[in-house]
């Protein structure tokens, strides 16, 4: 008797306890490719997520798209986070943000981004999108001129810059201007290099001479960094000393980077996610700045190029590569 009257209360409550059990929020996850800003930035969105209640499984649930450099896999991959009903949709960089843009008026999007998200139309001001949508974003341009700054005091006899930019992309157009103008202050000369195609771009840097009182100066541009590695090895190989916008590129092979930090902008995105999943407008998030930035360089390339790296500034970096 009392085995069967167990039996029929166990009926009753475990349907009701399943009931009562709350919905565990889906967030999507699109990204270009898992390269080391992907997914550091990933790893700080999780790890914060996880500090502020929401652990991954137990709280979350991520759903992520990673189109492995298919620009085309984006669209595809941003409709099917719509259709998966998540709660919101964290992004890096300008076409997974675009794409997810496209596919949803009405999911919040998180976007990270690199440049100036302002200026690329992602959003209206730093007070807000308009939209459903809001971010960190690291303004590279506007820290051109530190950057440069950084690069002639690791080159005290440094003259020259070159800067190479697909002269097809009016941004292309518009961060060499920006280059001009801190070379300027700092009393550089600049080169410029505007090319259209990939093999026009390689045979431009493979004009380039050695010489030690002149760098390579990298400012973001598609074309240019779809041919890192080709730039790396002829920069390399003529002994030509390079400064890139991201430690991504000081760990390929460029002898510096100073850029934002890719796992505290994810940190800094997850309190935005925070936000939304607990009732939150994106439209009344402003758009924040990225709070770190990282020098990093890399000793083994400056060892092999014949640049004497002093100990102040090995000291200064965040990270240095042996």
């Amino acid at each position: 008797m009392i085995t069967r009257r167990f039996a029929t209360l166990l009926f009753l409550v475990v349907p009701m306890a399943v009931q009562a059990q709350p919905k565990i929020p889906r967030g999507g996850v699109l990204i270009p490719e898992l390269d080391r800003p992907q997914s550091q930035s990933i790893k700080g969105l999780k790890e914060m997520l996880k500090q502020v209640g929401f652990e991954e499984r137990k709280h979350i649930i991520f759903e992520i798209r990673d189109a492995k450099g298919d620009r085309a896999g984006l669209e595809p991959a941003a409709k099917e986070l719509v259709a998966k009903k998540t709660e919101v949709i964290f992004t890096t960089g300008t076409r997974a943000t675009r794409a997810a843009k496209a596919a949803t008026r009405d999911l919040p999007i998180v976007f990270i981004h690199p440049g100036d998200p302002i200026r690329l139309g992602l959003a209206k001001s730093l007070e807000g999108s308009g939209a459903n949508l809001t971010g960190v974003g690291a303004f590279a341009s506007q820290t051109t001129e530190k950057r440069m700054g950084i690069l002639k005091d690791l080159l005290p006899g440094l003259r020259q810059i070159h800067v190479f930019f697909d002269s097809n992309d009016p941004f292309g157009r518009e961060n060499f201007e920006i280059a001009k103008a801190a070379a300027g202050k700092l009393r550089l000369e600049i080169v410029e290099h505007g090319v259209k195609s990939s093999d026009e771009l390689k045979a431009s840097v493979g004009q380039l001479e050695s010489a030690m009182n002149e760098a390579f100066f990298h400012m973001p541009d598609d074309l240019v960094e779809s041919e890192a590695d080709f730039i790396f090895e002829t920069i390399r190989k003529k002994r030509l000393p390079s400064m890139f916008n991201e430690d991504f590129w000081a760990i390929k092979g460029a002898m510096a980077a100073y850029g934002p930090n890719y796992y505290e902008m994810g940190r800094q995105a997850a309190r935005l996610v925070e936000a939304i999943l607990k009732g939150r407008k994106p439209e009344t998030l402003p758009i924040q700045r990225a709070n770190k930035f990282d020098l990093t360089l890399n000793y083994r390339t400056a060892n092999f190029i014949g640049v004497n790296l002093s100990q102040e500034m090995l000291k200064k970096a965040d990270r240095v590569i042996r």
